[in-house]
């Protein structure tokens, strides 16, 4: 069977809040995870789905707890995974003794160590998954389109205040566009940044979330319901979703069609001039947390608040995360697109799946 996932995130339900966060920083990187709260859709057989998924996957990463130990879901995931040569590697979230069918199963297999703080063991993940998928393969799978800016990771120091009151947010030069407030950064091509997000009056609200081509909320935010999933949308088509330029038309820009005018999504490399023009400063602002962004040229800034994001029907990470989306297509791929992702330690531009609910923060030029 064709491989349609590269790891099948095998977890205890305890440790969602985990695996949400080894999930996006592992296909924040290119690498197609599967995992069970948001990518079995309501009312299909559970089992079933399950062992589909396997099927269609190349290896499992394992979340291993103590919720995890004494699951026997979980043996059932191992066992067929084990029984089909599948590589297993093992990220353990705490120091339990493996037990049972673990025990049989995983005792011998290679396993990273994650406990306390398994958000720093994320690196070394990432590394090894590669490694078992071998890295020519995963090049392949996602590689780096020519005609678009290579993404990296900014290294950025991260000062942080307890609280701000907003000042260099509103005694700055302020214009409005069709209705809506904007700052000049002083920015090489002259770009105009919004204040707010969509769905926003103030800047430390965090405004609504959209899926990627999609110009309004909803309520489920997985592969289901993603139109520019569903429809394989990668290139130029008869849908009109996305231009010669690779990015999305205006008639697929929430930006445009929520707020009018000459609004628009910013694009992957307006992000990286954002990113190389600017200072960044993590604080609370009226309660929210995010980035002062402060221009290197004129010291007028604007605030991008962690709103998290959606998937399946719940946010995740408010106040910790941030993502926004750009208008950016990864062209030959129709499973993501460019984005702007950031928690306290980074601010970095990437590559994320369409079908989760991101922020939007308008542009003009």
């Amino acid at each position: 069977m064709e491989s349609v996932y590269d790891v099948f995130i095998s977890y205890s339900s305890k440790d969602q809040k985990i695996v949400e966060g080894i999930c996006g920083y592992l296909e924040a990187r290119g690498i197609r995870c599967f995992v069970a709260y948001r990518d079995i859709p309501r009312g299909v057989v559970w089992a079933k789905a399950i062992v589909e998924a396997l099927d269609c996957s190349r290896m499992m990463v394992v979340a291993f707890s103590e919720s995890f130990n004494s699951s026997d879901q979980t043996d059932r995931e191992i066992e067929i995974a084990s029984e089909d040569g599948k590589p297993i590697l093992t990220f353990r979230l705490s120091d339990e003794k493996f037990k049972g069918a673990k025990k049989y199963y995983l005792k011998n297999l290679n396993w990273i160590d994650a406990f306390p703080n398994p958000d720093q063991a994320f690196g070394n993940l990432c590394q090894d998954v590669c490694r078992l998928l071998g890295k020519e393969i995963v090049k392949q799978q996602f590689p780096q389109p020519q005609s678009q800016p290579e993404v990296e990771r900014r290294s950025i120091e991260v000062p942080t205040t307890n609280d701000h009151i907003g000042k260099p947010l509103r005694n700055q030069p302020l214009n409005t566009l069709n209705g809506h407030e904007f700052v000049d950064l002083g920015l090489p091509s002259g770009l105009k940044w919004a204040t707010c997000n969509v769905g926003a009056t103030k800047p430390e609200e965090y405004g609504c979330y959209v899926a990627w081509g999609e110009t309004r909320s909803k309520s489920i935010y997985d592969d289901s319901t993603s139109e520019t999933r569903k429809k394989n949308i990668y290139s130029l088509d008869e849908n009109g979703y996305i231009g010669s330029d690779d990015n999305l038309t205006l008639s697929h820009d929430a930006a445009r069609q929520q707020w009018g005018g000459s609004w628009r999504l910013p694009t992957l490399a307006e992000f990286d001039e954002l990113i190389d023009n600017t200072t960044f400063e993590w604080i609370t602002c009226n309660g929210v947390n995010g980035y002062l962004v402060k221009s290197n040229k004129n010291n007028n800034s604007i605030f991008l608040p962690a709103a998290g994001w959606f998937l399946g029907s719940s946010p995740r990470h408010e106040g910790e995360w941030g993502r926004y989306w750009t208008s950016t297509a990864y062209a030959g791929d129709s499973d993501h697109a460019g984005s702007l992702g950031f928690d306290t330690d980074y601010f970095e531009s990437h590559w994320s799946c369409r079908s989760g609910g991101f922020s939007v923060r308008p542009v003009s030029e």
